[in-house]
């Protein structure tokens, strides 16, 4: 009753109770439907909805130039609607011109009906998946993290529900990316209400040349922000597609899945804290107070949270995941195994990677962030060719890749310090 009763005096960790809690229960379902849905669907078939999933992440995060993190930060409601409406804008822009494209392409090499479908279904995602990303973002202006909270439990009921009814009836990578969209268009859903509301709301402070004024004062958002999205969105894509080169499809899908997996902690509790920690740090900077208290709290909390998951996974992964998800996934993992050190130290620095984001530092981390995309990409590049695709050389190109990122992330969580500790120098 004395946690119970600390959590709900202090405003953070009763934030972040609250967006915990509704992404507990949305993980707790995916975990629960896991090995039935892994029994349900082969590596091969993962790895194309991977894919997939990925080509939609980068068209979304190109389609809002990353403005939808620019919505907590002006101080009048009017000037952040004005940026969400820009970001929408934008997206009909992009995503009208990759449809485009795509019909050219798919006339040009007489495409089946399957690739006009899975058009369709792909447009939908993307915008879907934008409009979920900037109401998250506002809601988290309003300080409304019950909503953020509801949407993603209906995202991942509607995710997994769909994906163990779509292979049931055998559909394959087609019913793991119909699956994906659905639950991105009911998740959007939860905010088009605030999207209608304001929009009425703001009516009368529409005006182009202040949308375009307010979008300037932002610019760091798609000069910085969004090459540093692209280059995380890009290399995403190109090692998928070196995996599946150097390797194959099959080892591609395990390895999605056990980036998945380790990435849990992250989406359970790091990007609660994420979320509450861009709004409170947005805050403290408006009030010109210190962030390092806020900034050393969280990285304890996040490396006592992670040090037990993450050393189950690191002595045990082959056998559990075998377990778990049944034998077609025994490499998935070792695979586990093996990027235990890297993924532990990218939950730490995740949901701290929005302090550049409110100190005006995007153009900085952005070749920070560069520089590790870079290192990856390397990686997965040149050391199969030096080190041979055979199942030995797989294991050690990704321990390789996975010591040179964690030992990065170690450089990324200085550097996240120093520009914070700097901030609070100029703070009496």
């Amino acid at each position: 009753m004395n946690v119970f009763s600390k959590i709900k005096q202090n405003e953070f960790l009763k934030a972040v109770s609250v967006l915990m809690t509704g992404t507990v229960l949305a993980q707790a379902i995916g975990y629960f439907l896991a090995p039935v849905i892994t029994r349900l669907f082969t590596p091969e078939e993962m790895g194309e909805f991977g894919m997939f999933q990925r080509i939609v992440v980068l068209i979304a995060t190109i389609s809002t130039a990353r403005y939808e993190f620019s919505l907590p930060l002006p101080k009048k409601d009017s000037h952040a609607f004005l940026l969400y409406r820009f970001a929408i804008k934008i997206c009909f822009i992009v995503i009208a011109i990759t449809v485009f494209l795509s019909l050219i392409f798919g006339f040009v090499y007489s495409k089946s009906i399957d690739f006009y479908l899975l058009l369709l279904g792909f447009a939908l995602a993307v915008f879907s998946l934008v409009l979920y990303n900037l109401g998250n973002n506002w809601a988290i202006r309003k300080e409304e993290f019950a909503k953020i909270s509801f949407a993603k439990m209906t995202n991942s009921i509607s995710l997994n529900g769909f994906r163990v009814l779509f292979g049931v009836l055998g559909y394959g990578a087609f019913g793991l990316i119909a699956s994906f969209v659905i639950s991105l268009f009911v998740a959007a859903a939860h905010f088009s209400k605030d999207l209608i509301f304001n929009t009425f709301r703001f009516k009368s402070v529409f005006s182009k040349k202040k949308q375009w004024a307010i979008a300037k004062k932002h610019k760091d958002f798609p000069l910085a922000n969004l090459p540093h999205a692209l280059s995380d969105n890009l290399r995403d894509v190109f090692v998928a597609l070196l995996i599946i080169e150097c390797f194959s499809e099959s080892v591609f899908g395990s390895f999605d899945h056990s980036f998945r997996m380790l990435r849990i902690p992250i989406m359970i509790i790091g990007t609660s804290m994420s979320q509450v920690f861009f709004n409170r740090i947005s805050n403290l900077t408006k009030e010109g107070k210190k962030l390092f208290p806020l900034f050393k709290k969280i990285i304890i909390i996040l490396f006592l949270v992670s040090i037990i998951p993450f050393a189950i996974i690191f002595f045990f992964g082959g056998p559990l995941f075998s377990f778990i998800f049944g034998s077609e996934w025994h490499q998935s993992g070792l695979l586990s195994e093996i990027m235990v050190p890297w993924l532990m130290l990218n939950f730490m620095v995740s949901p701290l990677s929005t302090a550049p984001l409110v100190l005006g530092k995007q153009r900085s981390y952005f070749i920070v962030g560069l520089t590790a995309s870079l290192l990856q990409l390397s990686g997965f590049f040149f050391l199969p060719m030096l080190l041979g695709s055979h199942q030995e050389g797989l294991f050690w190109v990704f321990k390789i890749v996975s010591w040179s990122q964690a030992l990065f992330s170690i450089f990324i969580l200085y550097y996240l310090y120093r520009i914070i500790k700097n901030h609070d120098v100029n703070v009496q």
